[in-house]
């Protein structure tokens, strides 16, 4: 049962960012469907806790990249079982038609080259497969603001609106675009298709 009680405050900066990625996090768990026998690759996996999160309960092959070394070594140190390798988002060392489903959670705006990764992730995915990414959605004025910087420097930190993203994956190939919003939550699938 729900209380009606209200939180004392309102989680500011730093705080309110980790809540919004646990948040994300766990939506993205609930919509992405995993099959036993999958593989797996998370995209800018970071210590490693999503892809866990994502697999365990199913008996499948998670591997997971991300440009940090000691992030991976975190990773493989936290998770034995799951694969990990340092790498970056635009060139990904795995062979063509290797994974059914792959996942980037709260990481796309860091990526140097969007269109680059998506169409690797495109090589690498299984006809029929599935490429999901999902980041903190920011109404349009504010997302708008807080790209500047990356627009005044050689920065790539930039926050894509769903109509770019979606761009990206029609460029790539990828069909049957799903897009899914839940308050400051955004997530964006699509599927390579079979033939």
């Amino acid at each position: 049962m729900k209380s009606n009680r209200e939180m004392p405050y309102k989680p500011q900066g730093i705080r309110k960012e980790f809540l919004m990625r646990d948040a994300l996090r766990d939506e993205m768990i609930k919509k992405i469907c995993i099959r036993d026998a999958d593989n797996i690759l998370d995209v800018g996996c970071g210590d490693g806790t999503f892809l866990h999160e994502l697999t365990r309960w199913k008996d499948v092959e998670g591997y997971g990249i991300d440009e940090s070394e000691d992030k991976i070594l975190e990773a493989r140190s936290n998770w034995p079982d799951l694969h990990f390798e340092t790498s970056y988002s635009d060139f990904l060392s795995f062979d063509d038609n290797s994974f059914r489903v792959i996942t980037v959670c709260d990481d796309f705006h860091t990526f140097k080259d969007p269109q680059k990764f998506v169409n690797e992730a495109f090589r690498v995915l299984i006809p029929g497969g599935r490429l999901y990414i999902g980041e903190s959605a920011l109404p349009d004025a504010l997302r708008i603001v807080s790209n500047i910087p990356s627009y005044l420097t050689a920065g790539d930190n930039r926050r894509h609106s769903t109509y770019e993203t979606l761009e990206y994956f029609k460029n790539a190939g990828l069909t049957k675009f799903r897009v899914y919003k839940k308050k400051h939550l955004l997530l964006v699938s699509a599927k390579k298709p079979l033939a």
